[in-house]
Formats: C-alpha cells, structure tokens, sequence
C-alpha cells in the first residue's frame, strides 16, 4: 500500500548538518569548560531535545530559565555557523514535489527548536511542502520516545503504523520504530552499517520513489 503520510525529522535529513552542530556543540562545551567529541555527541546528543541534552551536561541545573538560555545560547552558534552553509540534502525537493503529487501527507517532526526549524524551512524556502510540523517545545518527552511522531501523524489525519518516519539519529529511528512506523534510514551522521535495523537505508534523496516507499508495506 502507498503510505498514509511522511514524517520527516530536520536535522540530517532535511539537511545534511551534522558537522556543524558538531562543531557548535564543541564551541559551546569549549566556553562551558567541559569536553565532548564525536562519539559522546552521537550517544547523548543527537536527536534529543535542547533541554534533554542539557540535563546531561548540567545535571545540576534545575532553573528551567537558566536551561533555556544554555540552549538557546548554542542554538545561536549552531546557525551562526550553518547560516552560510546551507543547503537541502540532495534530491530533497524532488522527491518531496513526488510525494505531494501522490497525494501522501508531510510533515517534519523534530527535536529542535521552532528557531531552527524556521531557520531552515523559511531560509530554504520549504516550509510550503510540509503540512504540519511538531517541534522539541511541543512534547514531553523526546526521542527515543515516539511522541513526537505520533503527534505528528495526528496533525497529519494519518496513523503512525502506515506511516512512514524518515531518520538519520539512532534515538530517530527508535522513536520511529516505538510509533509502529516504517523508518527510512539517512547515512549522513551514521555510516549505513550502524542504522541497518531501519526498513531501509539511504544516502540521500535521489532515486527515492513512490514505488519503494510502497513496497516497505509488502
């Protein structure tokens, strides 16, 4: 069967940014006076939500202002950073004017804050090919819970299980398994092997068509 609708996560899918919320994350531990590399951005970072991902560098910090500020604070490096960057993964755009045409819903269902997503939807001029969105201020709990993308397929008049969530974080990807969704895997932040246990695996858009979106609900 064709899917209902099309969740997609932002960051490493929409756009292919992780380096650059790597290197934010590092610039924002640098001030902070405490150190991260790569695997421990992977493991405790990527795809959580802004206060989650605090709670982890400060488990002190229970000022929930204080908090939003610390996020907020590295948010602003991240776009900073990326601003002169940007640029939709490939093959995006077309395989989102396919999906519009076929009649399957879209939405984005992400961890981030609305700044950011306004930042690349409005900055990319995409904000037109999705027709709902749930950003990290709008659940309670974040990825791996599925919250957010059963939110999502709500807004979207669909249900999760004949959905499908398309990820490129670990926590993404259990999310989407833990809402009953099928879940294409993006090989931007994580080498294929380690995101093998999604429905399928990609490097980006191109070559992605309506019929092998169908053919996951064989």
């Amino acid at each position: 069967m064709k899917p209902a609708a099309l969740l997609f996560d932002m960051d490493g899918v929409i756009v292919d940014n992780h380096k650059f919320h790597l290197r934010a994350w590092m610039e924002f531990s640098k001030r902070h006076g405490f150190h991260l590399d790569e695997v421990e951005y992977k493991k405790h970072i990527n795809g959580r939500t802004i206060s989650a991902t605090m709670a982890h560098f400060f488990p002190d910090e229970k000022n929930p202002d204080v908090i939003q500020a610390l996020g907020a604070e590295k948010e602003e490096i991240y776009r900073e950073l990326y601003a002169p960057h940007q640029k939709s993964t490939p093959g995006l755009i077309d395989f989102l004017r396919l999906a519009m045409d076929a009649g399957i819903a879209v939405g984005v269902g992400s961890s981030a804050p609305p700044e950011n997503i306004a930042f690349t939807l409005d900055g990319l001029d995409l904000r037109k090919y999705f027709s709902a969105i749930v950003n990290g201020s709008e659940v309670s709990v974040g990825k791996p819970a599925p919250e957010v993308y059963l939110k999502l397929a709500e807004k979207l008049g669909a249900k999760a299980q004949d959905s499908i969530v398309l990820e490129d974080a670990l926590s993404g990807i259990e999310a989407g398994k833990n809402a009953g969704a099928k879940v294409i895997g993006l090989a931007t932040t994580h080498p294929a092997h380690e995101i093998s246990h999604s429905d399928l695996v990609i490097n980006d858009f191109n070559g992605l068509t309506v019929d092998k979106l169908t053919s996951l609900f064989k």
